[in-house]
């Protein structure tokens, strides 16, 4: 194992590596992460790639509804967690355990730490992004649930920290920059958070598109219906009430680590007004030669 001595320290839970910021509570080290360069996959295999707090836990329950309507004879009976395991955070995860085809792996990884074969053999890949406003909120509200992180002191720290690309995984704009410019070599369908909640439905028809999967109008409603925000936060198998239970989030605060309300334009009720105008400097800096078109706020009809 490398020696945390020789690790590039961002603060007390995280290190960086290849520009990303991986945890020192989980055993992967860097060599263990380089080692994931070289594990093989299959073609039928499906990446939903994110970053953090960008819809995630809800990509993992509608591609696992696509997959369960469309071979309904390999359905699991277990979490989507456990269906939908991290290719890279192995402290609880077993992505290679003995598993049906077509098997789903969740990543937060760039595109050049993820293994070989997804560009080699085509695999696909399914990213979700999302406004980072409202991203800098719910992994604000996460960083002081998730017991592997340090809580940070305050929303003003943590909105530097963000901007500065020093939280988990690293810099969002880098991350969703690094993957638009990956379009051109990988399998790839890009899912916008917000548009998922203009028309589930709509997105839903584009993922089975994509993945080559025809459903029955009434699997089709099936999926949309179980894949809800009201239906998941009852849901065991993807509500993830299970981490709190084994003391990976804290109770008091879970609830907005993981699910928030579902809307878009949170940011609203935390961002001051100079805070509102340094970010929107900082996107146009870093995001400048991006296609990127981002939907800062939606209000679900009543």
């Amino acid at each position: 194992m490398d020696s945390d001595s020789s690790l590039d320290v961002v603060n007390s839970a995280l290190y960086r590596y290849k520009k990303t910021n991986f945890l020192f509570k989980d055993p992967m080290r860097p060599k263990d992460l380089d080692a994931l360069l070289d594990l093989e996959l299959r073609p039928t295999d499906v990446f939903v790639v994110t970053y953090p707090k960008s819809g995630t836990v809800w990509m993992q329950q509608i591609l696992v509804q696509i997959m369960d309507a469309a071979h309904p004879e390999q359905a699991e009976d277990l979490t989507n967690r456990t269906r939908v395991p991290w290719l890279e955070e192995q402290l609880i995860d077993q992505p290679f355990r003995d598993r049906p085809d077509p098997r789903i792996f969740g990543s937060h990884l760039p595109p050049d730490m993820l293994p070989c074969d997804v560009q080699k053999k085509r695999v696909k890949v399914v990213y979700v992004w999302r406004n980072p406003k409202d991203v800098l909120v719910s992994a604000y509200h996460f960083a002081q649930s998730w017991v592997l992180l340090k809580p940070p002191t305050s929303f003003e720290e943590f909105f530097q920290q963000f901007l500065d690309g020093d939280v988990y995984m690293g810099s969002w704009f880098h991350h969703v920059r690094e993957y638009f410019e990956a379009r051109e070599h990988l399998d790839i369908h890009f899912v916008q958070y917000e548009d998922m909640l203009k028309d589930l439905r709509g997105e839903v028809e584009k993922l089975c598109l994509f993945l080559g999967q025809s459903l029955t109008e009434e699997q089709m409603d099936r999926v949309v219906e179980t894949s809800t925000f009201n239906n998941m936060k009852v849901n065991p198998k993807a509500n993830y009430k299970d981490l709190v239970e084994k003391e990976r989030y804290s109770k008091n605060t879970m609830r907005k680590g993981l699910f928030l309300t579902g809307v878009a334009g949170d940011w609203k009720n935390h961002f001051t007004v100079a805070q509102n105008e340094r970010f929107d400097q900082v996107f146009k800096e870093k995001m400048r030669d991006v296609s990127l078109s981002c939907s800062w706020e939606y209000n679900q009809p009543v």
